[in-house]
């Protein structure tokens, strides 16, 4: 008894472990929000854009720890610490997935407290003040205008730390950033109605008249006797508390974020701008672009100061910049959080250790930036290369790594045959939004290509290698794939359904699914499946076409499907899309052709599989680059299963998946059984009463749906294991 609990407490460890998702890289992302500790320079917190997550160093920068894994795709628009009690945080989440959570041990555990925030508009926070620890004021709103819109509903107020919520004042209204200052005065910076304020707690608010009353005011923040207003006006500057303003420059610029460094009687500023870091001293009473090799021409996000230290976040999906002098030199954060947005994965078929990756946003003013990240080191480091441009997709030749292709918003199509160290433009100007090599004939690359609004659009072919092309059609496609069995036919994913070529992408014809936006296509052994805008994914062999859908929630963009042996995977998005609808992606997979699905999204801070193919394997497990966290690995998800009911000699399983009842089918007498579930619990543990049987019968029906390990402990003192897939 103690030998066999020892073993399967053994194997239940592992297996904890095992059932996880581990980021990989590549470092860096879009930084919105750095917001140091008040009395500890060494802590600082990071919020990032889109998904990220909230980070948290203790190192005054160097290292980093995601704090919000339990809450997937959160974003950090806004973090704010309560200056009383440090160890209390708030972070705001203006894409309405969460809203606000709270945190009351510095990060490491956090509550979501939205009771009053009713509708997903009032869940659309943007900013927070702290008039005291139990009265706090949010702002709501992003964009009323922007697609999806992102309206907000004013101003809100709690009475009681964040327990509940009532509103206070500007419903209706969008309210893109909040401040007070130790009067009471709450300031909020609306979207085209310039800066309000309120002297009684949010029961009437004014404009104030010395700020432009048609202004967007995009940030407002208070330290001490100061407050510096980022609007599109210009930049904003009082030194008495919010009574008197003055604008210090900077009008019809990029003004996204303003912080202030230091108080009377020498001032100084930082704001983002068209042209990049800019810093104000009231010495001189004017705005100097900061120049430096690192953030030259960088378009940035977001700015956090204090004492002599600076930090920013850019659009270039890059790294954290920091500095220790207030802004004359600058160093990456070597260890910079992987909030990485992603558009494409792509896998040297010869070496497991090497791929690519390309970004999805890597915007500068007068330059991007490099858009691919490249490991030869299965992502324990990952190297910046190849064209400044926004890439949408990036695919190689399949007999030859070093000869690849990136397609790119608004800049064309780049051919590289050295892996990127040097490239040309071979289709200058507009949108690739996909690229194919035949691996019949690898002269043979097919490209998707369009205008902006792919008003006008073109599948493009070359003969000689993806060095030329030519026109072969008008069509406005999503995604292209070979037929893996016979090259000579290709299918492209439209928005009026599957066209077909049955000659190497020269002609093309409608197919299926006509009236249907097909985002993306998968082929392996005669089957297509197709994933739609709206999450359904059909199976087509033949011309036959089968509803083949998880029961995953929609709608939510399937926009990649990989399959590997038996196992299909789908990749869900719900970034980007309609945030009223509180829109996820997920990772699911099927070992019966789409007959049934598991979840294995488990812990995936970052779930939305954004780009149109992100997802591949090496060595056996699953790798997937997501919308803000970079690229997950997963662990013992076990890949090229040649026959789903058996995981190895010793163990037969059926039907699995299941909803019911898995049969168990031993090659030698079982002493016992333990069904675990992902977290590492045992859910069930039984001797086998039947001495020498090898048969079992088990019933799972009372379980909920996931992925679950069996493990067989057999008369030999033998164990093995089988993951059971519950429906």
């Amino acid at each position: 008894m103690t030998k066999l609990v020892s073993i399967i407490l053994t194997l239940i460890c592992i297996q904890s472990f095992g059932q996880t998702w581990q980021q990989i890289g590549p470092k860096g992302g879009y930084f919105k929000e750095f917001t140091f500790h008040p009395t500890n320079p060494s802590i600082i917190y990071a919020g990032s854009d889109d998904g990220g997550g909230v980070w948290k160093s203790t190192d005054g920068g160097i290292n980093w720890a995601l704090l919000t894994a339990s809450f997937p795709n959160m974003t950090g628009w806004s973090i704010t610490i309560d200056p009383v009690n440090t160890n209390t945080l708030y972070t705001c989440d203006v894409y309405s997935r969460y809203g606000i959570l709270k945190s009351t041990d510095g990060g490491s555990t956090w509550s979501q407290i939205v009771n009053g925030l009713s509708s997903q508009y009032d869940r659309m926070v943007s900013g927070i003040t702290l008039k005291n620890s139990d009265t706090l004021f949010i702002s709501t709103g992003e964009g009323a205008t922007t697609n999806p819109p992102r309206p907000g509903n004013g101003v809100f107020r709690s009475d009681n730390g964040g327990s509940s919520w009532s509103p206070a004042g500007l419903q209706d209204t969008t309210v893109l950033s909040i401040g007070s200052n130790v009067f009471g005065t709450i300031f909020a910076g609306t979207e085209s109605y310039g800066l309000k304020f309120s002297n009684d707690n949010g029961s009437t608010w004014s404009t104030h008249p010395q700020i432009n009353s048609t202004t967007r005011v995009y940030e407002v923040e208070v330290q001490d006797s100061v407050v510096a207003v980022a609007s599109t006006a210009g930049i904003y500057l009082s030194t008495n508390w919010g009574i008197n303003f003055t604008n210090t420059g900077l009008a019809s610029n990029f003004n996204f974020d303003v912080s202030v460094q230091n108080t009377p009687p020498a001032i100084e500023l930082w704001s983002t701008s068209f042209a990049g870091l800019q810093k104000y001293s009231s010495a001189s009473g004017n705005w100097t672009l900061v120049s430096h090799p690192l953030i030259d021409n960088k378009l940035v996000i977001g700015i956090g100061a204090k004492d002599n230290s600076v930090m920013i976040g850019t659009f270039t999906n890059g790294p954290i910049y920091l500095s220790n002098d207030s802004g004359t030199n600058w160093i990456e954060a070597v260890n910079s959080p992987s909030c990485t947005e992603l558009n494409g994965l792509n896998i040297d078929p010869d070496n497991s250790n090497k791929m690519r990756t390309c970004l999805l946003g890597t915007y500068g003013f007068s330059t991007n930036d490099q858009c691919i990240y490249e490991t030869i080191d299965a992502g324990n480091s990952w190297t910046r290369k190849g064209p400044n441009a926004h890439a949408l997709c990036i695919n190689s030749n399949p007999e030859n790594f070093n000869t690849a292709f990136v397609g790119t918003f608004s800049q064309g199509l780049f051919k590289s045959t050295d892996g990127f160290d040097s490239f040309t433009n071979v289709i200058n100007g507009n949108t690739i939004a996909d690229v194919i090599v035949s691996a019949s004939d690898t002269n043979i690359v097919l490209v998707s290509e369009g205008e902006m609004d792919f008003s006008n659009a073109y599948i493009k072919r070359s003969t000689d290698g993806g060095s030329t092309y030519t026109v072969v059609n008008n069509l406005a496609v999503n995604r292209l794939t070979f037929n893996t069995s016979n090259n000579d036919t290709v299918y492209a994913a439209t928005f009026n359904g599957v066209y077909r070529s049955v000659d190497f992408g020269t002609t093309w014809d409608p197919w299926v699914l006509g009236g249907t936006t097909i985002l993306s296509l998968g082929h392996n052994n005669n089957t297509l499946y197709a994933g739609t805008s709206d999450g359904i994914l059909y199976k087509i062999v033949g011309g036959n076409v089968t509803n083949v859908s998880g029961n995953w929630n929609t709608p939510v963009q399937i926009k990649s499907i990989y399959q590997t042996g038996n196992n299909l995977f789908v990749g869900l998005n719900g970034a980007e899309q309609d945030t009223t609808g509180v829109l996820h992606g997920s990772i699911w997979t099927s070992i019966d052709e789409g007959q049934s699905w598991a979840n294995i999204t488990t812990n995936m801070s970052s779930t939305n599989a954004y780009g149109n193919s992100v997802m591949g394997s090496v060595n056996s497990e699953l790798l997937v680059a997501t919308y803000g966290g970079g690229i997950f690995k997963s662990n013992n998800i076990i890949l090229n299963v040649s026959e789903s009911r058996y995981y190895n000699q010793q163990l037969q399983l059926f039907p699995n998946p299941t909803e019911d009842y898995i049969n168990v089918n031993a090659f030698e007498p079982i002493q016992s059984y333990s069904l675990i579930d992902m977290n590492g619990r045992i859910v069930k543990f039984k001797f086998v009463s039947q001495l020498f049987s090898s048969k079992l019968r088990i019933n799972i029906s009372d379980l909920d749906s996931g992925i679950y390990t069996l493990l067989i402990q057999l008369e030999n003192n033998k164990t093995v294991a089988n993951k059971v897939y519950k429906q």
